[in-house]
């Protein structure tokens, strides 16, 4: 475990140190961590947090007020990936093709608009600013009358703060599933997390991999994208409760002799499970 730790925290390091945060700063995100699972036991004591995770019970105290108290933060760029996908799936916002529409700002009676756009979404943020990210991310074209054309339906964020947003929910969500697939007893369900590893390859069969894998994790988060964007829909005018998440992801990891990404002497593992793992 702290051999797996260690490999953890490498890359993590990497991003503390780019951004100039010290020790100081991750020791203080790691308490809070340890002190926000060690509350999952409601019924558990300052005491018996500080004894189950090290932390001492002031740090305890301080922390777990700050957690009870605190709001959970909203992502950005998932309101954002929101009003991409409802303009590029639903309608009047795309054709009877699926293509979306040229939108002027404001709507008029035979046609939506940008406005009535975020309105369907139901994202609690203003049109303004949803326009101008979308801008900045270069995912619309304003054109001279004053339609707006959508360019990709696909937002991925390039820097900033939405892109440590991102980080903090593709690898959190990772790494959740991954954790409790470790802590599974034998026999148990486990989730499903699967990698395909393969070594010996020339440079040219590396991007022949990684073009072909791209075109088809592309294709696969688009048709998962439009099949939930239309359950979601559905849920939403049946009335029904509907409080469940799903999260699906992929990546590609492309490496070549020149990489050096895997530190010196932490291994790699053959196989994350038993039967899901070629080499």
């Amino acid at each position: 475990m702290e051999r797996a730790l260690s490999a953890l925290l490498n890359p993590l390091s990497k991003l503390l140190i780019k951004n100039n945060l010290d020790v100081q700063t991750a020791t203080e995100a790691l308490k809070r961590a340890l002190v926000n699972e060690g509350l999952s036991d409601e019924s558990a004591t300052d005491s018996q947090v500080s004894l189950r995770t090290g932390v001492h019970r002031k740090d305890v105290k301080r922390l777990r007020a700050d957690i009870e108290s605190g709001q959970t933060k909203k992502i950005p760029t998932r309101g954002i990936a929101l009003v991409l996908t409802t303009w590029s799936q639903e309608l009047p916002f795309c054709d009877a093709a699926g293509q979306p529409r040229l939108l002027p700002r404001k709507g008029r009676p035979d046609a939506p608009g940008f406005d009535e756009l975020i309105k369907t979404s139901k994202v609690d943020l203003a049109a303004a600013t949803v326009l101008s990210e979308l801008e900045r991310q270069d995912l619309i074209k304003r054109h001279p009358d004053g339609q707006l054309e959508l360019l990709s339906a696909t937002f991925v964020a390039q820097s900033g703060d939405a892109a440590i947003d991102a980080f903090e929910a593709t690898v959190g969500d990772h790494l959740r599933i991954a954790t409790e697939n470790v802590l599974s007893p034998p026999g148990a369900p486990r989730q499903f997390d699967q990698v395909l590893r393969y070594s010996h390859l020339s440079a040219s069969s590396v991007a022949a991999l990684e073009a072909e894998a791209r075109k088809m994790a592309q294709s696969y988060l688009e048709t998962l994208n439009a099949m939930a964007h239309r359950l979601q829909s559905e849920d939403d005018a049946s009335g029904q409760l509907a409080n469940g998440r799903f999260v699906t992801g992929a990546f590609i990891a492309p490496i070549h002799p020149t990489d050096t990404s895997t530190p010196e002497g932490v291994a790699t593992p053959e196989k994350n499970s038993e039967e899901d793992t070629k080499t």
